[in-house]
């Protein structure tokens, strides 16, 4: 079987996770075909470190490497452009999380796939972790019975958006952090928001220049009555043991699942100390968009939940603006 090559679209922290990942031939039978970046220094850096060519366009890059398959990293608000003329090339495409940040460009992005026949998904990578996909199975099978209620945190020690993540005074920790728990909600449950009430804080990012909130609650309703709380932080100290905190709890009316997916059961002390990340699901999970995008099985990661969270998440951040429950459309 021929080799399947990706373009990477976005030479940020996500998309040089993924470059580096391709590169390392961590997916077997897959490579990257080219880095596109409108910064051309960044985009050569990622691309010599992996191997591959660098570009400033995606026009440009589609027509000289011919990929099977493009991967958009862009910030959290630029993946509309991306996503269009990605599907108007016929090229399937998979998109970083969330969809977008406004339930316009979700949408439109979700019509232009659907228009131009081409196989998209979100990369809610949360559902390939091990943990997760475990008690996926577990309440498809009805041993939890009727879920009812989430309880949930994904937090981050501050060097993310102070380090990581050179545009995090252009997100929040609900959109970076936050989007994962209401997916996993949303594929575990099956359920429709229906309202939530937010509150956040400011302050340490503030007092270093970056214009976003330090942390985020939440609590959504949901049409049938559930409900979930739900926490995104990302001021943890730099001593934190992990490169992020994320639990679940998933009560329902016959039994409950718990979810901590710091330690899984594997650590690593060697010259730095690893855990989760060495149980690689992220190369599972591009395999499974690439064997849907050939028509080998779904993997249920649609631009149609996408679009749901992304509108959860539009009335969220109205939320932390007007102090009261805001109505998800």
């Amino acid at each position: 079987m021929a080799e399947k090559r990706v373009l990477v679209v976005g030479a940020g922290t996500m998309g040089s996770a993924m470059a580096r990942m391709l590169a390392e031939g961590r997916v077997p039978g897959v490579a990257p075909a080219g880095v596109v970046d409108i910064d051309g220094a960044r985009a050569l850096e990622l691309a010599n470190a992996a191997g591959t060519r660098a570009f400033g366009d995606i026009a440009t890059a589609v027509r000289e490497t011919l990929p099977d398959a493009a991967y958009v990293a862009t910030p959290d608000a630029q993946h509309r452009a991306p996503v269009e003329e990605l599907a108007g090339l016929g090229i399937p495409v998979l998109v970083e999380k969330p969809l977008a940040t406004t339930a316009e460009d979700a949408e439109a992005m979700a019509e232009a796939v659907r228009r131009a026949g081409v196989h998209a998904e979100v990369n809610w990578l949360q559902r390939w972790n091990p943990p997760f996909a475990e008690a996926a199975r577990a309440i498809s099978a009805g041993e939890l019975g009727e879920v009812r209620l989430f309880n949930g945190r994904f937090n981050h020690p501050v060097s993310s958006p102070r380090e990581r993540l050179h545009w995090s005074g252009g997100t929040t920790p609900a959109w970076y952090l936050m989007s994962h728990l209401f997916d996993l909600a949303l594929w575990l449950g099956r359920k429709r928001a229906v309202s939530v009430y937010a509150l956040g804080g400011r302050g340490e990012l503030t007092g270093r220049g970056i214009e976003t909130y330090d942390w985020v609650h939440a609590i959504v309703r949901y049409a049938d009555g559930a409900d979930g709380v739900f926490e995104a932080c990302w001021i943890l100290p730099d001593s934190w043991p992990a490169a992020s905190d994320l639990a679940l709890r998933v009560v329902g009316t016959r039994g409950a699942a718990e979810i901590d997916a710091r330690q899984q059961g594997l650590a690593l002390a060697s010259e730095r100390y690893r855990y989760p990340p060495v149980l690689q699901w992220a190369p599972l999970r591009l395999a499974a968009f690439l064997r849907a995008a050939e028509g080998r099985g779904s993997t249920g990661a649609s631009f149609e939940d996408g679009v749901a969270v992304t509108k959860l998440l539009v009335a969220l951040h109205r939320s932390l603006e007007s102090g009261g429950v805001e109505r998800v459309e």
